[in-house]
């Protein structure tokens, strides 16, 4: 049996699942053998179930965001970051493994590894200005 993976493992993992069914529109079960080979990662059940989660709510994720971002249109957005604050939002809203400040830490620190360098602050601006608004707390 393998080691056990850190939720920032998981996490990463589940991004990578969502943002390469994003690109293909490829269902995350089928991506893990990919995913596996490409990233040099374990793909575990829990993350497919997670970003198949994730999928079901793109239409009110992407409400979110577009309430949320008032420089662009969500249709403008690059994939990479869509991707991120998808993943982020899904986790502040419906998951309770993690505090929404950590959520909003470890979207931002996807955002450094795999977006542009200045889409971190947008990707920051968005998530706690959620945060800020719906009331949940920032632990």
């Amino acid at each position: 049996m393998s080691e056990k993976l850190t939720r920032r493992e998981i996490r990463e993992g589940v991004f990578l699942l969502l943002f390469q069914n994003e690109l293909s529109g490829t269902e995350p079960s089928e991506l893990a053998g990919a995913c596996e080979e490409a990233y040099e990662m374990t793909v575990t059940k829990e993350m497919i179930k997670t970003a198949e989660a994730v999928i079901a709510k793109y239409d009110e994720l992407d409400a979110i965001i577009a309430e949320y971002s008032k420089t662009r249109e969500v249709s403008r957005i690059p994939k990479v970051n869509k991707t991120i604050l998808r993943l982020a939002l899904y986790e502040i809203k419906y998951s309770e493994k993690a505090p929404p400040k950590v959520a909003v830490n470890e979207a931002v620190e996807l955002s450094k590894k795999y977006a542009e360098k200045q889409d971190s602050g947008f990707i920051n601006g968005i998530l706690g200005n959620y945060i800020r608004t719906v009331g949940k707390d920032a632990e």
